[in-house]
């Protein structure tokens, strides 16, 4: 009997109360009935992981009318054409309401399921702890497989190793990074930890500290809950930092007021893309909250392609570039799509370039794109570049005329005034920030030279010669015509029978990263202060769905594993 009962043992799912208690709750069965309930407790100390989404990642919705979604990322293919539908529709005055900062806040009533196998959290419990505020289809994955890997640690929990009980490869190859040997002769099914150690640190391009046998059990002695923190990415970062950090004070009450957990006060983030920026901000203003972050793809130092959309729109990767075309049809196909919707908003501005980022990103060129006419900035693009609009230059960031199409800027000020308005929050935003980190700070960055190439310059590329060679008035002059998808016309002198140069935006995307984030942005989490425990450089994802790579979620781990050591240990119960 002892033998059936053993190995037709059912897994029952942990559920919480009202007051965050954990539980179990099964049903009794005849005698005849040979399955007996496995119930995994939970350790009672708990450290709670918080996960901080990039800029488009949280849905929103507008305040006063909390029915009408402002942003819904489609989830799926289906929802992926009917998204692409409608923001083809959409008009730009109708873009301008829906991304206004003031009139929008986080919708907490998104997609939210959880797979029968998720013993760890139900569907209930997961919208609880903000899941539903995300984007499903580039988040919910990777929340999920940290609620697996963190907390079940095991392949089989509650049986013995012959029965195919063994430590996850994640959690396994931590103690076989030094070129560690499996500890024991290996049984045809557990998990060869060394190769996984060794094809891990080749992915990373590093070979970070391994762990001790000793720092790979103490990962078991606590309970590490996974939250989501979705916020309004249309505001400052700083304001969403402020509400992460209320987030914190929130979740550490939540726990301490329980009967059943011990909580010192302090939460692991794991943040994605502009997320980073949100949680570097809050571990500024409340380091003392935080245990350690885990950054993933952040554009510590900006991206160019923010000015190349303002210009141009989204970006398509040419005639068969479908999917990207879809993508431009949900973000914004041209200059007249984007401008209203960013141009106010202090989050999506907060991504442009800062003066950490390598100089001289904007190049305009001659024909055939080698020779160099000029190239900004030198050392400020805030004055450089981001202060000049078409009314002062042709090169400039955007249009004033189609910062407002609904008419419904404040008439205290201009549609130029309130821009620049955004402008200097995201400068002291970025004033702020510096390269501060946590002093236990982990991440990765994208290095792909092949599949997932970035913009790391914006060249401006004449499309004819350049009469006379004269090239100093191209500085300063105004252009006589323009489109909404990054073509100029520039007189090259002021009388009306002036000869005009064209130029148009090239689409050459000349540098390695993720698709988004490019090599000069991401390389710059190495030089934080202080300087980061671990940068993994790691190619084969694409930015917005890095998660979803293996090497990155093996990278995660790494991370969260590593600054766990630096908890106290759990009490004794």
């Amino acid at each position: 009997m002892a033998d059936v009962l053993s190995t037709a043992t059912r897994r029952v799912s942990l559920q919480f109360d009202k007051k965050g208690n954990p539980y179990f709750e099964s049903v009794k069965s005849p005698d005849s009935f040979k399955q007996c309930a496995l119930c995994v407790k939970p350790p009672h100390t708990v450290i709670p992981v918080i996960f901080v989404p990039g800029i488009m990642g949280t849905n929103l919705r507008l305040k006063d009318k909390k029915q009408i979604q402002a942003w819904a990322p489609p989830n799926g293919k289906l929802g992926g054409i009917g998204a692409a539908i409608n923001g083809a529709n959409q008009l730009p005055e109708e873009r301008q309401i829906l991304f206004d900062p003031n009139s929008t806040e986080v919708n907490p009533d998104g997609p939210c399921q959880v797979p029968e196998n998720l013993h760890w959290v139900s569907a209930e419990e997961a919208r609880r702890r903000g899941w539903g505020a995300l984007h499903a289809d580039s988040y919910h994955f990777i929340l999920q497989r940290l609620e697996v890997i963190l907390n079940d640690q095991y392949s089989n929990p509650g049986h013995p190793e012959e029965r195919g009980n063994f430590l996850l490869p994640e959690i396994g190859l931590l103690a076989h990074l030094n070129g560690g040997k499996q500890t024991a002769p290996r049984s045809e099914k557990k998990p060869d930890y060394a190769k996984a150690a060794a094809e891990a640190v080749k992915a990373w391009n590093l070979t970070p500290p391994g762990f001790s046998q000793d720092e790979v059990l103490r990962l078991d002695d606590y309970y590490y809950p996974v939250w989501a923190h979705g916020y309004n990415w249309l505001q400052s970062n700083e304001e969403s930092a402020q509400s992460l950090i209320e987030k914190i004070d929130k979740i550490i009450e939540h726990y301490k007021n329980t009967n059943y957990f011990d909580c010192d006060g302090k939460v692991i983030l794991v943040t994605h893309s502009m997320g980073g920026l949100v949680g570097r901000r809050a571990a500024q203003m409340a380091p003392d909250k935080i245990l350690g972050v885990v950054h993933g793809v952040q554009p510590v130092a900006g991206a160019p392609v923010v000015y190349r959309r303002f210009r141009a729109g989204t970006e398509v990767g040419g005639f068969l570039d479908i999917e990207g075309a879809a993508v431009a049809a949900i973000i914004g196909w041209n200059a007249g799509d984007i401008t209203p919707t960013l141009a106010c908003s202090p989050g999506p501005l907060e991504l442009l370039p800062t003066k950490h980022y390598s100089p001289g990103w904007l190049k305009v060129v001659k024909k055939g794109g080698s020779d160099v006419i000029f190239s900004l900035p030198q050392a400020d693009p805030y004055e450089e570049i981001y202060s000049k609009t078409t009314d002062e230059c042709w090169w400039g960031m955007l249009d004033p005329e189609l910062i407002d199409p609904a008419n419904k800027l404040s008439t205290a000020s201009t549609p130029l005034e309130e821009h620049r308005k955004a402008l200097r929050k995201a400068k002291g935003l970025h004033d702020m920030l510096g390269l501060y980190a946590h002093p236990q700070t982990y991440g990765y960055y994208g290095i792909d030279e092949k599949k997932f190439r970035t913009f790391g310059h914006i060249h401006w590329q004449a499309s004819s010669r350049i009469p006379g060679n004269d090239v100093m008035p191209l500085i300063y002059q105004k252009d006589s015509q323009r489109t909404m998808t990054g073509k100029s016309t520039v007189p090259l002198y002021q009388d009306e029978d002036s000869p005009r140069v064209k130029f148009k935006l090239s689409n050459e995307r000349d540098q390695g990263g993720d698709g988004t984030v490019p090599l000069d942005s991401g390389k710059v989490l190495a030089q934080l202060q202080p300087t980061p425990k671990a940068v993994f450089c790691i190619s084969g994802f694409d930015h917005q769905m890095s998660y979803k790579n293996q090497y990155a979620i093996q990278a995660t781990i790494y991370g969260i594993a590593k600054i766990v050591q630096q908890a106290p240990p759990p009490k004794a119960y």
